[in-house]
């Protein structure tokens, strides 16, 4: 430890020992650079929920870029002596990252079960990343994919600020994040209220920063791990979920449920069957309307929608949304866990084309 607080690391080769240069002032300036990059992708959130500019502008010009150069310091530092301790940081940030998002995942599962729409905000990032008017398999990969890209990139700014303290300051990392969101817009545009959800929001922040503060408080121990495991173990870890996300999400065909709710009318348009909406999301611009088509037997009424329209069984209703900001509306048919939907209102739309340029 008083090596590493020296700013010397040791590391053993065939050889013998090898004792690494200080870092000078520009792995400094790489550090805080990757700092600020750890925390640029979560851009897109606060800036859609503050009303600033469509997500997908904030997607395809912040967040993307900043992974791509955070990728390409990972690579270059790798062949660098003297930016050792940098990349040492980067590799255990990033599984250090990812272990924390799926431990905050995991820790979310039961509630999901029993009812909570906990998971909902991340299949809305795929559907506003693309501009899309309803959610499909190609929306929820690019929701999840951003979703660990967050965790991730969280992860990398603790371990470049953080690595080597006790892993204690994980936690107070995790709970800064999500008091972050909670004192921001995001909160009501998600409706994160109730001192229930908040609860569940802040433990599962503390399952997030546990396995990233273990790993980060000795990350020459982590790193020789990894190393351990194989040479490309952090890639490959990368690679695996992705896998798992496009295995499960199937990107590359539509249920047919989705396609028939597609189809019920130009715009957003949603087929209700077991009074579930078909495709779940559903994206307006401001005081947007969506076209349902009720393909059960019995009516259905929507007090989220103005009026609270009634759908009357095979027919098809204009339902409209109405909304101060930008939000997130929980659309039941009824009271049953996962009835009805969700229907994004972009605001944002309503000054803007879909690739974001004003109208």
């Amino acid at each position: 430890m008083a090596e590493r607080e020296r700013g010397e690391q040791r590391t053993s080769t065939v050889d013998g020992p090898v004792v690494r240069a200080r870092p000078g002032p520009g792995g400094r300036g790489a550090g805080i650079l990757c700092a600020i990059l750890g925390l640029l992708p979560v851009t897109p959130v606060l800036a859609w929920s503050y009303g600033l500019a469509p997500f997908a502008v904030w997607f395809w010009s912040v967040t993307v870029p900043s992974l791509a150069l955070l990728a390409a310091i990972g690579v270059a530092t790798a062949r660098s002596p003297q930016l050792h301790r940098l990349h040492r940081a980067l590799l255990v940030g990033t599984v250090g990252g990812l272990l924390g998002t799926l431990g905050y995942d995991l820790f979310r599962v039961p509630f999901a079960l029993a009812g909570l729409r906990l998971f909902a905000p991340i299949d809305t990032y795929g559907v506003l990343a693309l501009g899309a008017d309803s959610s499909d398999p190609r929306t929820g990969l690019l929701g999840w994919a951003f979703h660990f890209s967050n965790g991730i990139g969280f992860g990398i700014s603790y371990a470049v600020l953080a690595s080597g303290r006790r892993w204690q300051w994980a936690l107070a990392w995790g709970l800064m994040i999500e008091t972050l969101a909670v004192a921001s817009p995001v909160a009501g545009v998600y409706a994160l209220r109730g001192p229930g959800l908040i609860a569940i929001a802040y433990a599962g922040h503390l399952a997030y920063g546990t396995p990233l503060g273990l790993l980060a408080a000795d990350p020459e121990r982590t790193v020789r791990r990894l190393r351990e495991v194989g040479p490309h173990t952090t890639a490959y870890a990368l690679l695996a979920v992705l896998l798992v996300l496009v295995v499960w999400q199937r990107p590359f065909g539509t249920p047919a449920g989705v396609r028939a709710g597609e189809r019920v009318a130009p715009g957003p348009s949603a087929l209700v069957l077991d009074g579930r909406f078909h495709p779940q999301y559903l994206r307006v611009p401001a005081h947007g309307c969506v076209a349902l088509h009720n393909g059960d037997p019995v009516p259905y009424t929507l007090p989220a929608a103005v009026g609270s329209p009634r759908l009357e069984p095979g027919r098809t209703t204009t339902a409209c949304f109405a909304s101060a900001g930008n939000a997130v509306l929980r659309v039941r048919t009824t009271d049953r866990p996962y009835a009805g939907g969700f229907v994004i209102v972009d605001r944002t739309e309503s000054r803007h084309g879909p690739d974001g340029a004003p109208r």
